[in-house]
């Protein structure tokens, strides 16, 4: 078989014929062929084959990494893309506190922390894009980081863009209203050419801390890490932490990465989601029940988010047997994924003809007038979903996992004990409560309002950021 066979295939977008064409090519060229190499894993990319994509990948990143960093930093993507085991994924790591250390000594000459006020900070983010959470985060913290007198600017490093799922030789960010400077990276030139520019933007601007919103994952972003352009460096983990020991502090969204954390001596702060809900509860156009096929319903629940957090068996059974108790209770889904085995199991437990399935919806908002419950799937709760509901005053059904569980992440929200079942079993018993009794009902919509205003306004993520980077500068004093 020649490798024009294979590329034929490939062009013909047959990748299951071109993945084991490609394969015979890339051990006959020793994984040495670029154009092999790229073509190789971006038919296993296309073929769903995330186990030989990752094995691949991570061989090939290893083969360049001496001579070629910028392609082994493309390869290792692809590879974490792929889900690379743990084990692998640390090695990686090891590999950022390598480059890391190579300028150390130049940067202890310097106090890393200075007890002056500090009152401009960056961000540094994969892209800016609307309905991105991550570009959500970012958009209300600059804006309450500036009510505390602190001035933000925003790097991206177009991570995704040019690449190999993602060829177009533009960047992916859009322009957005936020209040922050923005400086939007270029897409010329190999991973570590575009790591290197953005590093030297943010020593010429002469930021003192560094806010990286961004995993391994995001390569370039770790490797600006790894140059260490500023005094003070910070990773705010959104789900994954960077595993490369390159920041003076850690900033996490959920308590539960606390336990989880691998460096426990840095010091570190639990800083929770915010949500700009309110604000668009009140210009929101509310659409009614009747437009949404309930106007039969004695009662509404919801959930948000992306169907595959409904995939679990356990959550289905809950909400189904939720829907057998109460014969004019209806439920909707807003989100998108693929609805076929949710369906199939609903209407096997006689349930479907009450269940909407709305598909993405870009804002939630117009929707939460028409809910009673919300209840969260498991075990993938959706931070950002829980918020949502929280915001509007709706009483949440949250199951309780274990302290360093990353699902624990709904339970540590809801903060409620009366919400939050211990149990399975438990689930529809308290959704019971809430559907059956409007005065119980009421009485959790005020309280979990009240836990919203307290703890998830935007506000609160300006004061707790200076909380910590209080904490940083007493660090670097006392050092």
């Amino acid at each position: 078989m020649s490798y024009e066979q294979a590329f034929e295939a490939l062009k013909n977008g047959d990748f299951k014929a071109a993945a084991p064409l490609l394969e015979k090519a890339a051990r006959e060229t020793g994984y040495t062929s670029d154009i092999i190499n790229h073509a190789y894993t971006f038919a296993l990319y296309r073929t769903g084959d995330k186990k030989r994509l990752a094995d691949v990948a991570f061989r090939v990143a290893n083969l360049f990494l001496k001579d070629d960093p910028g392609t082994a930093m493309d390869y290792f993507q692809r590879a974490l893309l792929a889900g690379l085991d743990s084990s692998r994924v640390r090695r990686i790591g090891e590999i950022f506190e390598e480059w890391a250390s190579e300028g150390r000594a130049a940067r202890e000459s310097v106090n890393p922390v200075k007890t002056d006020a500090v009152n401009c900070v960056a961000h540094v983010v994969g892209c800016l894009l609307p309905g991105h959470a991550p570009t959500q985060y970012v958009r209300m913290l600059a804006g309450s980081l500036k009510q505390q007198g602190i001035q933000s600017t925003i790097f991206t490093t177009e991570w995704a863009a040019s690449w190999f799922f993602n060829p177009a030789g533009a960047p992916q960010s859009e322009s957005l209203e936020i209040e922050a400077d923005v400086s939007v990276a270029s897409v010329e030139g190999d991973f570590q050419e575009r790591a290197t520019r953005i590093a030297e933007a943010i020593r010429s601007s002469g930021i003192p801390v560094v806010f990286y919103h961004g995993s391994l994952s995001e390569q370039i972003t770790a490797r600006v890490a790894a140059i260490h352009p500023s005094p003070i460096q910070v990773n705010v983990n959104h789900g994954s932490e960077m595993d490369a020991d390159m920041f003076e502090g850690f900033v996490h969204l959920f308590q539960n990465a606390l336990e989880r954390t691998r460096f426990s001596s840095h010091p570190a702060q639990w800083i929770p989601l915010a949500s700009d809900i309110e604000d668009r509860l009140q210009v929101a156009e509310h659409v009614d029940r009747r437009s949404m096929g309930l106007e039969s319903a004695s009662s509404v629940s919801a959930t948000f988010g992306n169907l595959y957090k409904i995939s679990g068996s356990g959550y289905l059974r809950a909400l189904a047997e939720i829907l057998k108790r109460f014969p004019k209770h209806f439920h909707f889904f807003a989100g998108a994924g693929d609805v076929k085995a949710a369906r199939s199991f609903l209407h096997s437990e006689g349930v479907l003809p009450r269940v909407r399935f709305l598909g993405h919806v870009s804002d939630v908002a117009p929707l939460l007038e028409t809910v009673d419950v919300y209840l969260a799937s498991f075990p993938h709760s959706g931070g950002h979903s829980l918020l949502e509901a929280m915001g509007a005053g709706k009483p949440i059904v949250v199951l309780k996992y274990p302290p360093d569980s990353h699902y624990n992440s709904g339970a540590e929200l809801v903060g409620i004990p009366e919400l939050i079942a211990r149990s399975e079993s438990e689930y529809p018993e308290i959704a019971d409560r809430l559907i059956r009794n409007p005065s119980v009902r009421a009485r959790y919509s005020a309280e979990i309002k009240k836990r919203f205003r307290e703890e998830f306004r935007p506000a609160r993520l300006g004061e707790r950021y200076v909380e910590f980077l209080n904490v940083l500068r007493g660090a670097g004093a006392s050092g």
